[in-house]
């Protein structure tokens, strides 16, 4: 299994991309950036969309692709749960923006074509088998798990802490997982439902006692404002608990191996040992994981309490 990365941040720029994801050139995750990464005949090979939730920054361009796509005679699979799918078809495809990919050429042999998926239920997708898991974001939001053969990847889509509640459901050979902010402004992201490395730490280390290994390690959708300190404090959580991680960055392919790594003995982040499972800091996170604090479902728009400023006086993104 080949995946290309698409796009690593959650804004755009002349030098970044929104979030997306091409397996083997034929099943995208996320639709952030596909007809901005992909030529034309590269969008052609593109059979299946798997959408992880509604944000913008997720399925910008499913307009695009069906335009790119209407004469050709292909009909691309899209998949997503039920609340994606009711609002990429009432916001995005009522025929006020672009032409409506859902009934042309006809509606029998549409360009886009969308499924409705269910959690925990296992779902086939062109050669690949799928699981829907759900994930805590500030709207419903989904990771997936796809397998094929000894390989399997599961893409978090956004998410934050809770996450933990999904190892129950997925054994990944990779985990394709967000990290935008840093650790500095984990209070915001907490809030509206993302990671920083130290909550990422949080779940590899349940991920570990949850089943035993750690997967391959592969972090996107980095908000550009942070990214050089989201990149530094990632290595050193690489180097802290020995995984094989990997920051993501536009066009990269990784050919994804069953391989998977045991942990090695590590600390918190306070010092203090996260075995056994007795162990005051780990019952800490455990009642956190089991009961996130509710997520802010409409964020202000006063930025003020985002946290704070970045040097030059700027703000963080949201």
């Amino acid at each position: 299994m080949e995946l290309r990365v698409l796009g690593a941040h959650n804004m755009e720029s002349k030098h970044t991309r929104m979030e997306s994801h091409l397996i083997d050139g034929v099943l995208a995750l996320d639709a952030g950036s596909i007809t901005r990464a992909l030529s034309f005949d590269e969008q052609l090979g593109i059979r299946a969309i798997i959408l992880s939730h509604r944000h913008f920054d997720h399925v910008r361009d499913l307009p695009a692709i069906g335009l790119a796509l209407r004469n050709t005679g292909v009909t691309v699979d899209v998949y997503a749960i039920p609340d994606t799918i009711e609002f990429v078809a009432a916001k995005l495809f009522d025929g006020s923006l672009f032409p409506d990919p859902l009934n042309f050429p006809s509606p029998e042999n549409p360009t886009l074509r969308l499924h409705p998926v269910q959690f925990y239920q296992e779902f086939k997708v062109l050669d690949y088998t799928a699981t829907a898991v759900p994930v805590p974001h500030s709207v419903p939001a989904a990771g997936f798990q796809i397998a094929s053969g000894d390989v399997s990847l599961f893409y978090t889509g956004d998410t934050g802490r809770g996450l933990c509640e999904a190892w129950k459901h997925v054994t990944p050979t990779t985990l394709l997982a967000e990290v935008t902010f840093g650790n500095e402004n984990e209070a915001w992201a907490l809030e509206v439902g993302h990671l920083t490395p130290n909550l990422l730490e949080e779940a590899l280390v349940s991920f570990n006692e949850e089943r035993g290994y750690l997967p391959k390690v592969i972090v996107a959708h980095m908000s550009p404002p942070w990214e050089v300190q989201v990149k530094g404090e990632l290595r050193r959580l690489a180097r802290k608990l020995g995984v094989d991680l990997q920051i993501s960055r536009a066009d990269m392919r990784v050919t994804l191996q069953p391989d998977r790594l045991r942990l090695k003995t590590v600390t918190w982040s306070d010092g203090t040992p996260p075995q056994p499972l007795s162990s005051p800091s780990r019952g800490r996170y455990l009642r956190r994981c089991r009961r996130p604090r509710p997520l802010r479902r409409h964020p202000p728009a006063d930025r003020r309490r985002m946290g704070k400023r970045l040097p030059g006086g700027r703000m963080p993104a949201p």
